[in-house]
């Protein structure tokens, strides 16, 4: 097996407790941009959504915590912790919090981010 000792690791602290919502609609904070991928966190209060819009990578959307119904190709799916979701780039969807809510979307970029840009305090890197 060949590998390398070369390269970094970015450690995040625990990401329910990073990001408070507005009061009157979620609040989103791209925490990374690294090789190959974003990272976002959403923080949602209970009722409120993001209306439909799209990405334009593919994406990987995992409920950290609370539960949401989350809306595409004409379904509406209630996602909680444990069950990621996949979505192809362009694909419209929309989310509403059932309850309050944390979700962290993984923007499947492809593009090369030497070394990683940070947004948050509390990252340990090595």
């Amino acid at each position: 097996m060949s590998g390398t000792e070369q390269g970094s690791v970015v450690v995040l602290p625990y990401l329910p407790e990073v990001l408070e919502p507005f009061e009157t609609k979620p609040q989103a904070r791209k925490l990374i941009e690294a090789d190959g991928a974003n990272l976002v966190v959403l923080s949602f209060k209970a009722g409120q959504k993001w209306s439909q819009h799209h990405s334009i990578h593919p994406i990987i959307v995992q409920v950290l915590s609370g539960s949401v119904d989350f809306e595409v190709k004409g379904r509406t799916l209630r996602l909680k912790p444990g069950s990621p979701i996949h979505l192809t780039a362009h694909l419209l969807h929309e989310v509403r919090a059932v309850e309050d809510a944390t979700l962290m979307v993984t923007m499947l970029t492809g593009e090369e981010h030497r070394p990683a840009k940070l947004n948050l305090q509390d990252i340990e890197v090595f």
